[in-house]
This record gives C-alpha cells, sequence and structure tokens, in this order.
C-alpha cells in the first residue's frame, strides 16, 4: 500500500496541478509545510478518507478521496458543512478525464469513489481555513471514525461467509475485526477459530491448538462440536476407513484416541455429520458395546455415504457380543448413572410420561446439549399433570435447566421450535417474535437430517421468499443463509433444491450492501446454477444481475469474484454470448479503471481468459509496464513452480484441464496431472502420495475421495482447497499454496 500511495502522490502533485510542495518551499513555506502535513498523514493510513488540493489555472479543486459509497456519503456531508454553497461547489459525480492524470490518479486511488470541490473565485483562502478547521476537528477525532463500525452481529455473520465461500484470508482478517471490538470473550474467540480451521479443512492446525485440552474440557457450542469431530477424524482415523481397515481403527481408537482426547466423548451433542456418527461408533463400540441398539442406529444414520455406513456396519459386527440393554427407564437410568447420556436419551425416548422420565429427560438434554434432545425433554414435562409438571420445573435441581429449555423455544407451549427448515422459514417470516432464530439455524447446521429439507420443503420455502416480507423478516433470512447453504451443502444432492438454491441467489443479488465474502458465495451459487443446467434466459438474467450488483458496489476488492464469474461462464456455457460478452465487458471496464490495484495473479489469469475469447490483446494494453524499479513477484516467474508436480482433482473435468493448460502455458518445469475419479484407486493414492501440491475442488466430506485424498496426503503436505468450481479456483489454490511455501 505504501507504494500504491507514493506512485498516486506523486502522480496527483505532478504534471497538472500547480500546487507541489517542492514549487512551495521558496514562494510559500508555511503552505509547503502544510501539504507535506496532508502527504504524510496519508502515506500513514492510506485508506482513510482525505482531502487534497489541485491548482490549475487559477482555479483550486479539492479531491475527496474515498474507498467505498458510505465513506464518500460520510465525507461529502461532512465537507458541506463546512464548506457549503457559500465558498464552493461539491460535484458528487465527478467525470474522468482520460486525458487528465490528476483525475485518473485520484479516481483511482479512491476505487472510483472520489469527488470534487470546485472553489468559488476568490474564495480559496476562505475554503483553506474552513477544511483547517476540519481537519483540526478530526485531529481530535481519528479520521477511521467517518466510518460507520459495523457492528458484531454483521461481522459475525461476515465471517461466516468467507468462511464458506473458502475465503482464508479474508476470513482471518474478519476474525481480527470480530476481536477487536472486544465484545467477544477469548473462549469465544478461540470458538470462531476452530471453526475457521476446520471450515478451511485445516484439520491438523486445529489439532495443533495449544487451547485444545482446555475447549475439551468445558462445554461447547454444537458448531464448535462438530469442527473438532471433523478435525479428529481427518488425522487420526480416516486413514483406516480408507483402507477398509475396520479392525485397526478399532485398536487405534482404544489405545490412542480415547485415552488422549477423552473428554471430547461425553455426548455427540445430537450431531448429524458423518464424523462425528462415525467417531461415536467407534466410542460405541470400544466404551460400551453393550449399546446395540445405538450402534445400529449410528451404522444407518441417513446422512453416511452407502460406503460409510457399510464401514461402520463394519465396526458393529467386529464388537463382542453382549447382552443389550432394554428399552426401559432404569435401563435409562443406569446409562445417565454411567455418563452415557446420549444412550439414556434413546433409552427413555419412547417411556411412559413419569415424573422420573421427564427429569431424566431434562437433564440429558442439558448434557446432550441438543434442539432433538431439548424437544424431548420439554415434551416431557407438557405431558405431565400441572401439579406434577409445576414439581418438577419448580425444584431447585430442575428449574435453571428448564429454564434453559424454555428460553431455547421460546417459553410458548403453544409454539413449539421448528423442526426442519420449512417450520424455520415459516416463523421467520412471519410477523410474530422469533428471538432464537439464528441460534435455531446455527445449530441446525449439524444437527438435522437431510429429511428436515425436503424437495416439498424446498419449492414451500421459494414462495415464502418470494412473498413481500418486512425488514426484520428480511434481516433474520440472510443472517441464517450461511448456516442453510452450509447444511445443504453437507447433505444434500443441490439438483433437488435448484430453484430455492436460484431464490438465495437473487437475495444476494439484490443486496444493497454486500459484503465481499457475500459477492464470493454468489458466485459460487451462480457456479452451481450454471452446472445445474440453469436455462440459456436465465443464464444471461443472472450474469446481467451480477453487472449491475458490480457497478452498483464498486471497488477492487470484487475483482476477484468477477473473475470467478467470467471463468464459470466458460467453462459451462462458452458459447452462450449473452453472459461472456457481458462478463467480459465488465471485467475490461473494472481492469481499466483498477489498474493499479489488479494483483500480478489476476492479470495473468485475466489474460488467459480473454485469450479463449479473442480478447487477450484488450487485457495486455492495460497491464501496467514491469520497471526495474517494480518488486519482484514470484507468482508472475515462470520457474515458480520448476520441478514441482501438482496434482488437481476435480469432478468438474473441464475446469481442472483448463487449470492444467494454464499452468503448462505459463510456468516452466511444471508437470501436472488431473483426476475426477469419484472413489478411491491405487492411481489417486499415488498422486496424493507424491504430489508436491494437491488441490482439491471441494471442500465438502461428502465426496469419498476428499476423505481418500486427505488420509494419503504426507503430513507436512496437507492438501489445498479450491473454493469455487472453475479453473481460477483452482489456480487460485496453486498459487497460493506456492507462494507460502
Amino acid at each position: 500500500m505504501t507504494r500504491d500511495t507514493d506512485a498516486f502522490l506523486e502522480a496527483f502533485f505532478g504534471d497538472g496541478n500547480e500546487l507541489t510542495p517542492s514549487a512551495l518551499t521558496v514562494a510559500n513555506p508555511a503552505l509547503a509545510d502544510w501539504l507535506e502535513e496532508r502527504m504524510r498523514l496519508l502515506k500513514q493510513e492510506p485508506l482513510a478518507p482525505a482531502l487534497l488540493p489541485r491548482r490549475r489555472d487559477n482555479t483550486t479543486t479539492w479531491y475527496g478521496l474515498t474507498h467505498s459509497p458510505r465513506e464518500r456519503r460520510e465525507l461529502i456531508q461532512a465537507v458541506q458543512s463546512f464548506v457549503g454553497p457559500t465558498y464552493g461547489t461539491i460535484r458528487i459525480d465527478h467525470p474522468v478525464d482520460p486525458s487528465d492524470s490528476v483525475d485518473t490518479a485520484a479516481q483511482t486511488f479512491a476505487d472510483g469513489h472520489a469527488f470534487t470541490v470546485e472553489v468559488l473565485p476568490g474564495q480559496q483562502g476562505d475554503v483553506r481555513q474552513a477544511l483547517e478547521l476540519f481537519f483540526q476537528l478530526q485531529e481530535l477525532r481519528p479520521r477511521r471514525h467517518l466510518s460507520v463500525a459495523r457492528p458484531l452481529g454483521r461481522l459475525l455473520r461476515e465471517f461466516e461467509m468467507a468462511v464458506l465461500a473458502g475465503g482464508a484470508d479474508l476470513s482471518a482478517d474478519l476474525l481480527g475485526d470480530i476481536e477487536a471490538t472486544g465484545q467477544l470473550s477469548a473462549q469465544n474467540i478461540i470458538f470462531l477459530r476452530i471453526r475457521r480451521l476446520a471450515g478451511l479443512r485445516n484439520f491438523r492446525e486445529v489439532m495443533d491448538l495449544p487451547e485444545l485440552a482446555t475447549i475439551l474440557s468445558i462445554r461447547r457450542p454444537a458448531r464448535v462440536t462438530a469442527a473438532l469431530f471433523d478435525a479428529l477424524y481427518a488425522i487420526e482415523l480416516a486413514g483406516f476407513e480408507a483402507a477398509d481397515d475396520a479392525a485397526a481403527a478399532l485398536d487405534h481408537f482404544r489405545d490412542v484416541v480415547l485415552p488422549r482426547y477423552p473428554a471430547l466423548f461425553r455426548s455427540r451433542q445430537g450431531l448429524q455429520t458423518s464424523s462425528s456418527i462415525k467417531t461415536h461408533a467407534l466410542y460405541t463400540a470400544v466404551a460400551h458395546p453393550e449399546d446395540e441398539r445405538l450402534l445400529t442406529q449410528l451404522a444407518t444414520a441417513l446422512d453416511l455415504r452407502p460406503d460409510e455406513r457399510a464401514y461402520v456396519k463394519a465396526l458393529a459386527r467386529l464388537v463382542a457380543p453382549l447382552e443389550a440393554r432394554t428399552a426401559s427407564l432404569a435401563a435409562a437410568v443406569e446409562a445417565a448413572r454411567d455418563g452415557n447420556f446420549d444412550a439414556a436419551l434413546e433409552l427413555a425416548r419412547d417411556g411412559a410420561p413419569t415424573v422420573e422420565r421427564a427429569e431424566l429427560l431434562v437433564r440429558c438434554a442439558i448434557e446432550v446439549d441438543s434442539l432433538d434432545a431439548m424437544a424431548l425433554a420439554r415434551d416431557a414435562v407438557y405431558d405431565l399433570g400441572d401439579t406434577d409438571r409445576l414439581r418438577v420445573t419448580s425444584s431447585k435441581l430442575y428449574a435453571n435447566p428448564w429454564a434453559r429449555i424454555e428460553r431455547a423455544f421460546g417459553g410458548d407451549v403453544a409454539r413449539p421450535s421448528p423442526c426442519n427448515w420449512l417450520g424455520w422459514f415459516q416463523r421467520a417470516t412471519s410477523s410474530e417474535s422469533f428471538e432464537n432464530a439464528l441460534e435455531v439455524a446455527e445449530r441446525s447446521a449439524v444437527e438435522w437430517t437431510s429429511e428436515a429439507l425436503g424437495t416439498a420443503d424446498s419449492r414451500a420455502i421459494s414462495l415464502l421468499l418470494n412473498q413481500e416480507l418486512s425488514a426484520s423478516a428480511l434481516r433474520r433470512v440472510k443472517d441464517a443463509l450461511p448456516h442453510l447453504l452450509h447444511f445443504i451443502d453437507r447433505v444434500v444432492d443441490p439438483a433437488q433444491h435448484r430453484v430455492l438454491l436460484d431464490d438465495l441467489s437473487t437475495l444476494l443479488l439484490l443486496d444493497e450492501d454486500p459484503s465481499v465474502a457475500d459477492v464470493a458465495v454468489l458466485v459460487n451459487l451462480v457456479g452451481s446454477l450454471f452446472e445445474l443446467g440453469a436455462e440459456s434466459a436465465r443464464r444471461r438474467e443472472l450474469v446481467d444481475d451480477f453487472a449491475a450488483l458490480f457497478a452498483r458496489i464498486d471497488a477492487a476488492a470484487y475483482l476477484d469474484s468477477a473473475i470467478e464469474l467470467l471463468d464459470i461462464v466458460l467453462t459451462f456455457a462458452a458459447s452462450d454470448a449473452g453472459p461472456r460478452d457481458t462478463s467480459l465487458a465488465m471485467l475490461l471496464a473494472a481492469a481499466q479503471r483498477w489498474r493499479r490495484r489488479v494483483r500480478s495473479d489476476q492479470w495473468m489469469v485475466l489474460q488467459d481468459l480473454a485469450a479463449e475469447v479473442g480478447a487477450e490483446e484488450a487485457i495486455r494494453s492495460l497491464v501496467p509496464e514491469v520497471t526495474a524499479e517494480t518488486p519482484a513477484d514470484p507468482i508472475s516467474d515462470r520457474s515458480a513452480l520448476n520441478g514441482k508436480a501438482v496434482a488437481i482433482y476435480s469432478l468438474t473435468e473441464s475446469a481442472a484441464a483448463r487449470a492444467r493448460e494454464f499452468l503448462l502455458r505459463n510456468f516452466d518445469g511444471v508437470s501436472v496431472v488431473v483426476s475426477s475419479e469419484h472413489v478411491a484407486s491405487d492411481r489417486l493414492a499415488s498422486f496424493a502420495r507424491t504430489a508436491d501440491v494437491f488441490v482439491i475442488a471441494t471442500r465438502s466430506a461428502k465426496h469419498a475421495a476428499t476423505t481418500f485424498i486427505e488420509s494419503q496426503r504426507p503430513p507436512n503436505r496437507p492438501p489445498v482447497y479450491a473454493a469455487g468450481k472453475g479453473s481460477v479456483s483452482l489456480l487460485r489454490a496453486v498459487l497460493a499454496a506456492t507462494d507460502g511455501a
């Protein structure tokens, strides 16, 4: 950023501006010092809103430099208060003269968000005096406060979307912003860190966290426990499943995993993720072989793949047969006494309504801490008569746990908590209160099975989204969006929910102030719709709507997503001229507008994509000249991958092939292999063991090959994951891994 600021100041105070510190040093030393101070402050904080003067032909114009529409509005309001129409004219949409180096430099530096104040004749001194007062007040209140701080809820949602989009750097920055607010405890920050690392599938980093022992010993949110099971299974147990060696898995779990992480197995917390189910199947087989009922339930879990289900059944067959517990209240009490609350819950689930059963289920609900457990306990209490119900809910032992259960469900027996996504949306889009809407959505992402979103439910939700929604309902839906998308990615075949995914993309397209993560997720959704076979007219509409959104947000930070969109168009609809031409024109205009902010890897990919549609020269003409003073960039070095073996795994074969050709064209001495095999094979295992860089095009554990590749990689060379579906995401992952090596 310092280099960009220096280059900008050199251009702004160059030809076309009679105000320069060097020229003023003799003519007006005081003004020269004042101008030097303005420049020093800009170098110190280049992204802060700023005002700089220009004089030409005895006319003074002040340039307001901001970096977002909101910042521009706020600075304009402040300047109007100090200058107003008395001294000058504010031009909000200052036209850029391409031949004017000062104009071009200002708009480029400000991401297109610059404005001007044209000083009226004879008012230069008054304007400078008024702005000097403004600057003095800004010193008392730092300029960064011109931008309204994002509330914690907005930051948390952006963080969730960034993790969902696979944005490693972006999610790390957002986590830093969240921590800087001081509104979350150190413990909650660690919870978010675990969720981020697991969401990016950096599982070894999760298991190496110095705070891990403490986290395992305390009560955790369901999403955090799910992340820990994902990490533990990937690092310790996935290799045995890949080798189809159930006996060795049981031995390793008994001898290594359980002694090392006993606190993790206090409860499964109602989790339905595949790693939690498989890990608890191992735990049940080793620690509670008498719980045949629970082991059978795990082996038939709805959301396991067929190969995973067969593996769990193989584990069950290795357990020495013991006398199974018969479902009864006495057996449930015994299981709870042993600390096996998952088993106690199942054994008491269908019992007769008694005070003893209700008390046991309340205790199990607090220990298991899942929506299902709390719903079961709540029903058990309300099944009692008034006297017995009061006996439970007012006792010293159960009053506090009962209050917690009631809070989770709003305290209204006539309005039970939703048990599926349609129920959630019906409540969220209605006029009634739904205080725990976000908590339910967050839990549901890992606690509900795929039955919670059927095809008919999906259509019904689409109808709800197409109604006129209140501001509060729309906010609830948007806040829950990352959790719904995580759920769909975890358990659902997207083809069943094409209409819902289309409506969710429209929701993001219409957002007036989307975050960088929102736009990244939007492009992934558009990619899914293209891949699922959206009709030509809908493809054109999606790209046109994205171009309108891109023009509205108008910032270089969104350029990666725009490049990704062109790649998606070329991958899934290359012959469709409308989307292709629109996305290309959008990128050409953006590259011209933000030339100084386009990274070298972006230029490389832009030129490569443009070459496919005959526009390579148009992009090449925009690339800034490389001079002797330009810092070396390893990504633009053709030898950066020399001697490296790169493997790419993607089910979208055309995207993998394009990425391979790009690497071979742009880097010397690199070998690239691609694979789209759906199951484990000797060939895939060989790639996984020997490749210097292995890129996987999905972070979803739904694909058997994902777990297999992870289990075969050397511990010091974990695979890297592409954030999207196209070749650009694959390339970005390869280049990031190379840059970090």
